[in-house]
C-alpha cells in the first residue's frame, strides 16, 4: 500500500510538456526550443506542492515548495531557477550556461524524481507574452509610460512601443540575483507589425525582472484592431500576437467591417458585447492521394456561432469581431488533427434556437444546433456529399442568400441576407508545389468582385495524429491585387510538412471572402454575416 501511494505522487511531465512561457509553443515547433536564460513552464502532474509555491524575493531559489529541476546537456548539469512550483505547473528559468543542444530535465518533488523528458536549448526562440496568457491575440505591448493597448486606448504610427517576452538569448551575471538589463546590438532582432519591418531602439533584457525581455520599436503606418506582430531572430519566429493600431488623432481602433468607433465606446461603457457571426463557405479540394492520382472534392457548409463577451474580455481575445488588416498574415498553433486553435479567453456561447435556416436560389438547408461543455454552434453541409467527388451537388452558386433563426432562450429572430458573387480562380495553382518556407511564396488570382478580399491559408503539421502539433496561417489582400507574397516570417513558423500513408499533412487553400454585412436580433449587439470561397492544394512544406 505505501509503495502504491509513492507511485501515485511520482513527478509526471506530459510529452512535449517543456515549452516558452509567454508563447507555450509546442516542442516539435520551429519556434519550440527553449532559449539560453529564458523563462520556460514545464506541464504534467504532481509537479510541486497543492495548491503552489511561488518566489518573491531574489535570489531566485532552485528548490521551491519542495520542488527540483534538474537539467542536462552535453557535459554540463545544473539545477533550473523555480518562480513557481504546482501540481500541475513549474515556471522556471534555464541558465544561460547551460549549453545548446539536445537536453534532458527531471523534476524531483515529494521526494521523488520524474523520468528525464526531453527538449531542445538554442541561443534564441523568443516568445511574446499575451494577454490572454495563452500565447495568441493582443501582446503584452505597452506604451512608454507603461500602458498596455486596446481596442479604446490603440497606439498610434510613429510612437514607441514596448513588446515583453522571454528567449532573446543569454547573459552574463548572477540571473538568480534579479533583473539584468543591457541592450543586445548584435543580436539580429526584426519586428514586423503587419507587413512592415518597425525600427528597432532596444532589444534585451528589462530591469524590471529576472529573464524578462522587452524589444523598443516605433509603430508602422499600418492600423487595425488586431495587426499581426512576430519576432523573427535570424530564421526562428516568436508566436504572432497583435497590436491594435489607430490613425493619429484617435486612439479608437477599425477594421473594414467592423465595429465602428461609436460601437466600442458603447461596448466599453455597456462592460461588454453580444456578437453574431453566421458564415457560407465553398471549399474545392485537390488532393494528391497513392493509387488515384488528383482527387477533387467540392463541398459547401455553413456555420452560425453567437458569444458574449465582458468588456475585458474584448481587449484579450484573440479577435472576437473576426476583422482583418489587409496585406496581413496571422499564425496560430494546433495540436492533434484539427488545423482550428482554440482561444484561452472563452466567451459565454448564447442560444439561438433549435436550428438555423439557409435560403437560396437551390431551396432551403438546415444549419443543426450542437451544445456541448457549454459550447453552442450551428454547423451543416450545405451540397450534397454524394455529388463531392464529381464536382456536382454544389449549393452555394453566385446569388441571394439569407440566414434565419427562429430564436432562443438568448438570442431574437434574424434573418441575415448576403449576395455571393462568382469566385476568383487562383491562377498559379497548377504551378505551386512544395514549398520552401524560408524563400516565401508568391500567390496569384484572376477575376472576383473587385472590391472584396482574398484569404489564403496554410498549415503544415509534424504528424496526423493526437499528439501531433501544427501550425495554420491566414493572411488577407485586396481582390484588387492581383497577387500577394506569402513572407518567409510567415511560413517559417509552420513545421516542415510530413506523408502520412501518401498524402502530405499541408495544404494552401488560396479564395476570397466577403466584407461582413451586418444583421440584427434582439440580444446581439453586432451580427454579421459573411460568404467565402476557397480552392484548396496539398503540398509539402519544406
Amino acid at each position: 500500500m505505501l509503495a502504491g501511494a509513492a507511485v501515485a505522487q511520482t513527478p509526471t511531465i506530459d510529452a512535449g510538456g517543456v515549452v516558452n512561457v509567454a508563447s507555450y509553443a509546442y516542442a516539435d515547433l520551429p519556434s519550440g526550443s527553449i532559449a539560453q536564460g529564458s523563462i520556460f513552464g514545464i506541464f504534467g502532474k504532481n509537479l510541486g506542492p497543492t495548491p503552489f509555491a511561488q518566489a518573491t524575493a531574489y535570489p531566485i531559489p532552485t528548490t521551491l515548495g519542495g520542488t527540483t529541476v534538474k537539467v542536462t546537456s552535453g557535459s554540463v548539469t545544473a539545477n533550473a531557477l523555480i518562480f513557481l512550483a504546482a501540481a500541475g505547473q513549474i515556471n522556471a528559468m534555464l541558465p544561460s550556461s547551460i549549453p545548446v543542444g539536445n537536453a534532458t530535465l527531471t523534476v524531483t518533488a515529494n521526494g521523488q524524481t520524474s523520468a528525464a523528458a526531453a527538449f531542445k536549448v538554442v541561443a534564441s526562440s523568443f516568445g511574446t507574452f499575451t494577454l490572454n496568457s495563452g500565447g495568441s491575440g493582443p501582446g503584452a505591448i505597452t506604451n512608454t509610460a507603461g500602458a498596455t493597448y486596446g481596442l479604446n486606448s490603440a497606439a498610434n504610427p510613429g510612437e514607441t512601443a514596448i513588446i515583453y517576452g522571454t528567449g532573446l538569448g543569454p547573459v552574463q551575471g548572477n540571473e538568480a540575483g534579479g533583473a539584468l538589463p543591457g541592450n543586445m546590438p548584435n543580436l539580429p532582432v526584426e519586428v514586423w507589425v503587419g507587413n512592415q519591418k518597425a525600427s528597432v531602439s532596444y532589444q534585451g533584457r528589462s530591469g524590471c525582472c529576472a529573464g524578462l525581455d522587452q524589444i523598443s520599436f516605433v509603430v508602422p503606418s499600418v492600423t487595425g484592431c488586431r495587426v499581426p506582430l512576430i519576432i523573427k531572430i535570424n530564421n526562428i519566429v516568436s508566436n504572432t500576437s497583435t497590436i491594435s493600431v489607430a490613425p493619429k488623432g484617435t486612439r479608437t481602433c477599425s477594421d473594414p467591417g467592423g465595429p465602428s468607433a461609436a460601437d466600442l465606446a458603447k461596448f466599453q461603457n455597456q462592460g461588454g458585447a453580444s456578437i453574431g457571426v453566421v458564415a457560407l463557405a465553398r471549399t474545392a479540394s485537390s488532393l494528391t492521394v497513392p493509387g488515384f492520382g488528383t482527387v477533387n472534392i467540392n463541398a459547401d457548409t455553413g456555420s452560425g456561432v453567437f458569444e458574449k463577451f465582458t468588456a475585458a474580455q474584448l481587449d484579450v481575445s484573440s479577435n472576437p469581431f473576426n476583422t482583418f488588416t489587409t496585406g496581413t498574415c496571422t499564425v496560430s498553433y494546433y495540436k492533434g488533427s484539427s488545423s482550428a486553435s482554440v482561444d484561452p479567453a472563452l466567451p459565454k456561447f448564447l442560444d439561438a434556437g433549435a436550428q438555423l435556416t439557409v435560403n437560396g436560389p437551390k431551396g432551403s438547408k438546415t444549419l443543426a444546433k450542437t451544445s456541448a461543455g457549454g459550447v453552442i454552434s450551428y454547423s451543416g453541409l450545405l451540397s450534397d456529399p454524394s455529388a463531392a467527388l464529381t464536382g456536382g451537388g454544389g449549393y452555394l452558386d453566385a446569388g441571394n442568400y439569407s440566414v434565419t433563426g427562429p430564436g432562443g432562450s438568448d438570442i431574437g429572430a434574424f434573418n441575415a441576407q448576403i449576395a455571393l458573387s462568382n469566385p476568383l480562380t487562383w491562377s498559379n495553382q497548377a504551378s505551386v508545389g512544395d514549398i520552401t518556407r524560408a524563400s516565401g511564396q508568391l500567390v496569384t488570382w484572376t477575376g472576383g468582385d473587385p472590391s472584396g478580399f482574398v484569404l489564403i491559408t496554410g498549415y503544415s503539421a509534424s504528424g496526423t495524429g493526437a499528439t501531433s502539433v501544427g501550425a495554420t496561417f491566414l493572411c488577407y489582400a485586396n481582390v484588387s491585387d492581383g497577387q500577394f507574397n506569402i513572407p518567409a516570417n510567415v511560413l517559417l513558423a509552420l513545421p516542415p510538412s510530413v506523408v502520412v500513408s501518401g498524402v502530405s499533412t499541408g495544404a494552401l487553400l488560396v479564395g476570397s471572402t466577403t466584407t461582413p454585412k451586418p444583421f440584427t436580433a434582439v440580444g446581439v449587439d453586432i451580427g454579421y454575416i459573411v460568404g467565402s470561397s476557397n480552392s484548396l492544394k496539398n503540398l509539402n512544406y519544406k
